[in-house]
């Protein structure tokens, strides 16, 4: 059997229904089971989902086209081969699409039971989730009545702490204005203090100069007083040799007085001795004078004697007194 393939030329047009068919036709000739991929390769373009709608289309009618070539009058308008071909095909597809739909029917019944064990497993689930949402309804409104009484609370607290934020703001405002006047205050002690630091600073100055020139004097007082004291020592030097010259003519005189003391003591125990017998003397003039004054003065001539020895006695004492 000669191979008829049928290619449909590419175009910018979308695939047609009648180029699906073509092409499903050319592949059933070549003794092909027509399947998606196969129509897709001899097109050359087309997508699954445009391609398969139209194969079950042509699957669909195959029936009708196969009845149709057999009653036709002349027979010649589908050969014997491909009408056999055909027939095969046709039997085979049904079969197999009985298989296919048994499988189906197999599938979905597995797939219903499969999907009422979810159904019944999920409805469970759906029962507990039920009753965790009833419980956690439960105490989200436990929650939220809680919630209210704690927001009234709040409320209370909030107006309490409104009317703190009020009396603070007042505060506030009353240390504001104090903050200013202590700030005027501040700037004020500021501008004299610097005041006060610039006329530091120029008594600094004043000191410092003051200072620098008691500090030349006392300089020049120090170099003054030195130079006192090395004339100083000189003289002390020159007087310590003054004294010690003294201290030898003073020791040469006190050898000199020594012997002049060894003279007067000999005088002097002359003397002693010579005031002795004066005493003695005086003690005899004092026992004549005191013999009554009737002898005394008897005459004239007695009281020139009294006189004599009034002068003598006088005599007498102004001696001893030089004595």
């Amino acid at each position: 059997m000669k191979k008829n393939s049928y290619i449909t030329p590419k175009t910018t047009r979308g695939v047609q229904e009648a180029d699906v068919w073509a092409a499903a036709d050319a592949v059933l000739q070549e003794g092909q089971r027509p399947t998606i991929e196969r129509i897709r390769q001899q097109l050359g373009r087309g997508s699954p989902n445009t391609v398969g709608p139209m194969l079950e289309s042509w699957f669909a009618r195959l029936g009708a086209r196969l009845q149709g070539a057999q009653g036709a009058a002349d027979g010649a308008a589908i050969p014997g081969a491909i009408q056999e071909a055909m027939v095969s095909l046709w039997q085979a597809a049904l079969a197999a699409a009985q298989q296919a739909v048994q499988a189906q029917w197999q599938e979905r019944a597995d797939a219903q039971a499969a999907a009422q064990a979810a159904l019944t497993q999920a409805e469970q689930q759906l029962e507990q989730r039920s009753a965790h949402v009833r419980e956690q309804q439960q105490a989200m409104d436990d929650a939220l009545r809680l919630a209210h009484a704690q927001q009234a609370d709040l409320s209370q607290r909030l107006a309490a702490m409104e009317q703190q934020l009020q009396q603070r703001d007042a505060q506030l405002q009353t240390q504001h204005a104090e903050f200013d006047v202590l700030h005027a205050q501040r700037e004020a002690e500021r501008a004299e203090h610097a005041q006060r630091q610039a006329d530091a600073a120029q008594e600094r100055q004043r000191l410092a100069e003051q200072f620098a020139g008691n500090e030349r004097r006392l300089l020049a007082e120090l170099d003054r007083n030195r130079q006192a004291l090395e004339k100083l020592k000189k003289q002390h030097q020159q007087a310590l040799h003054d004294a010690q010259e003294q201290a030898g003519q003073l020791r040469s005189s006190h050898s000199a007085l020594e012997a002049q003391l060894h003279q007067a003591q000999g005088l002097a125990q002359t003397q002693e001795h010579s005031l002795a017998l004066a005493q003695a003397h005086i003690a005899q003039l004092q026992e004549l004078l005191q013999r009554p004054q009737a002898e005394a003065v008897s005459s004239p001539q007695q009281a020139r004697t009294s006189l004599q020895r009034r002068a003598l006695t006088q005599r007498l004492g102004r001696r001893r007194q030089g004595i």
